[in-house]
């Protein structure tokens, strides 16, 4: 319930702030000017202080559509209330080219993500500039990947459920949508656009709030192939970065506050398969989260966090343009690394600390503060609390149609028994099992210990075999390992209780 209250309330308190902040005659203005670029944009283009209307949108990315040959619009699906799903795409048509991938709104109520998206759709539609990356690259944008929300202004989808948290569990028929578009496309890189809330915790019983523009989250997942995390900050977060602060915008690598401890610390990185920005890297795709600071404010700040935006998706386009053969070589390797069949899996595993001098604003005097020596726990320099050869194969019992349908939803071939076969495998006998509420979620995840033990099972007709060399099979370990975080056991789609062999076992060489 706790979750719930300040699930609702932080975006109201970041508003409040700020108005409180300007009654008090502070000049926040002078900590975020306003760009002089003026954006067309849907809701940019509009003198009223509102959010343009779904009918003005789909009238905005109609109007590009017939104006500019080389942008086509489809559908991918409908929403739950019904309401279509554009996917936009760029493209000469002219030979195999090297595939971007962006996406908005995820969050209904993060609305500078979509802004930032039409404003690079104008820009690929309208100059000389966006036309000319054509010759190289194939650019597809979900603008609103969550219509539902969005024309709500809430966080998640219309059955209650966070999108971006929903990417391994697939209990929203708008992921799986979402998802098999994105496989479809199989992207080489790939960037989910945010925007966060300021107000954050524990740092306003310190008088703080975040003033960063933009927070980077790269993956640090060590399922995820090295070449793709290293490519992530090479090609997309690194200058990316650098363009921002050419244009007095400041960014820090994404953080959420721990204060479960004797002291607050910086929880940064991604490891999460649920949410985009490993959920893309796993696909070997060379990707990205990026949050933009926005939640709560309504259209304040909306041009600056419009330029944002705009200003990380051009990097990101200007730098796959300059990089296409070196990009698609470590996107090539990536492939053949997963279909080789070697190596380690790593079911868990913890972020490395280190400490760090972290930049807030002070909402007394609206001026920065620097806070020094911040503990931070880096999912970036990932320790490792359990690895385990990698096997042949994972086989789920015939019971296991949910776990199987999630894995083919993520691209991998899910093959079933046309009858009986007996295997020597792995299995898993479940030692603990604990339970713990999800963040953002009304279900209470799973967290298991197991014993492994060799045996000779038969598995009956019907049952599935996912066959680890394959492109997107780091998939299977993340999700099938019982330890995984946010994995299948943890989410309860495959069932486990203290005592039980699980209905998931390991083929090995």
């Amino acid at each position: 319930m706790m979750k719930m209250k300040r699930r609702c309330t932080l975006p109201l308190l970041a508003a409040a702030l700020l108005l409180s902040l300007s009654a008090k005659g502070q000049d926040m203005d002078s900590v975020f000017s306003l760009p002089d670029t003026l954006f067309n944009t849907p809701t940019l283009s509009i003198a009223e202080d509102r959010f343009a209307s779904w009918e003005e949108i789909l009238s905005f990315i109609k109007g590009l559509d017939e104006e500019c040959d080389q942008m086509s619009v489809r559908t991918i699906g409908s929403s739950t209330e019904g309401r279509a799903i554009p996917l936009v795409k760029f493209s000469r048509g002219d030979g195999k080219k090297l595939r971007v991938f962006f996406q908005g709104a995820i969050h209904g109520n993060e609305k500078a993500s979509s802004e930032g998206m039409f404003a690079l759709m104008n820009f690929l539609a309208r100059t000389d500039e966006g036309q000319a990356l054509l010759e190289k690259l194939d650019i597809y944008i979900i603008p609103v990947a969550n219509v539902d929300g969005y024309l709500a202004n809430r966080r998640a989808s219309s059955t209650g459920l966070d999108l971006n948290r929903d990417q391994t569990k697939f209990s929203d028929p708008l992921s799986v949508t979402l998802k098999r578009a994105f496989m479809e496309i199989d992207p080489d890189v790939a960037v989910d656009f945010h925007e966060y809330n300021p107000v954050r915790g524990e740092l306003t019983k310190k008088g703080l709030i975040s003033y960063y523009d933009v927070l980077f989250l790269p993956s640090g997942h060590p399922n995820v192939n090295g070449g793709i995390r290293d490519a992530s900050l090479r090609f997309l977060r690194d200058p990316a970065a650098r363009r921002l602060t050419a244009k007095g915008l400041s960014h820090f690598n994404y953080f959420t506050i721990d204060s479960k401890g004797e002291e607050m610390a910086l929880v940064m990185g991604a490891r999460s398969p649920q949410s985009s920005s490993t959920s893309y890297c796993l696909s070997n795709a060379v990707g990205m989260l990026v949050e933009i600071r926005g939640i709560g404010l309504g259209r304040k700040y909306l041009e600056r966090r419009t330029l944002a935006t705009l200003t990380i998706a051009r990097s990101v386009l200007s730098e796959s343009y300059r990089n296409a053969s070196e990009i698609i070589s470590i996107v090539k390797a990536a492939d053949k690394a997963a279909a080789g069949g070697r190596g380690s899996v790593y079911p868990a595993f913890h972020s490395g600390e280190k400490r760090m001098d972290v930049e807030f604003l002070d909402m007394k005097t609206a001026g920065k503060r620097t806070l020094g020596n911040v503990l931070v726990r880096d999912a970036l320099s990932p320790e490792i609390d359990i690895r385990r050869p990698r096997p042949r194969a994972y086989i789920l019992e015939a019971s296991q149609e949910k776990a199987a349908g999630n894995l083919r939803t993520l691209g991998l071939e899910v093959k079933t028994l046309s009858r009986p076969r007996t295997f020597k495998v792995e299995s898993f006998k479940v030692t603990s099992a604990a339970e713990a509420p999800a963040l953002w979620e009304k279900i209470h995840r799973l967290s298991v210990k197991t014993e492994v033990f060799k045996e000779k099972r038969t598995f009956p007709e019907g049952a599935f075999i996912v066959y680890m060399k394959q492109k997107n099979s780091a998939f299977a370990p993340t999700l099938l390992e019982p330890e995984s975080e946010n994995g299948l056991v943890d989410f309860r789609v495959i069932g486990a209780a203290e005592g039980d062999t699980l209905a998931v076992h390991r083929l090995m060489r």
